[in-house]
């Protein structure tokens, strides 16, 4: 017997397991998902983030954060009961991270970085970024993974 949240972990683990995306957190980079596992009981999911090292990347706070950390960086993420997705992003749900998966942002954000000056200041990289994401409608309208019951 399935009950509605496992059955939105396992949507959200069939959409988003091991592929590609960009993810935005006072910064940007481009990153794999892996690893997406979910604590039914504490309404809690879970995941792990590598990053795919790309020239003009990352941009804003995770540029800094990368100057003291080893490349590729991998860490943890965690979302709980207010955290949602759509068929392309992921989000928290309460400030904090969103990852977009649809290959046509990606690949354009992929685009907008190698264009962007060298010189340019990673936090204006960022504005760039998350410029480039409203202008293409990247966020959608999501579901929430731990709905009402």
């Amino acid at each position: 017997m399935s009950f509605p949240n496992e059955t939105k972990v396992e949507q959200l683990r069939r959409l988003f397991e091991g592929r590609e995306a960009i993810y935005v957190e006072k910064g940007a980079l481009r990153v794999k998902v892996t690893d997406i596992s979910a604590d039914l009981a504490q309404r809690c999911i879970s995941a792990e983030v590598e990053e795919i090292p790309t020239t003009g990347f990352p941009v804003g706070s995770l540029y800094e954060f990368s100057m003291r950390e080893p490349s590729p960086m991998h860490w943890s993420i965690m979302g709980g009961y207010l955290t949602g997705f759509s068929d392309h992003t992921w989000h928290m749900g309460y400030g904090g991270w969103s990852i977009f998966f649809a290959p046509t942002i990606v690949e354009g954000i992929l685009s907008l970085a190698v264009r962007l000056p060298d010189n340019l200041d990673p936090f204006q990289r960022y504005n760039e970024v998350l410029d480039y994401l409203k202008k293409h409608e990247a966020y959608q309208p999501t579901q929430r993974v731990f709905g009402e019951e």
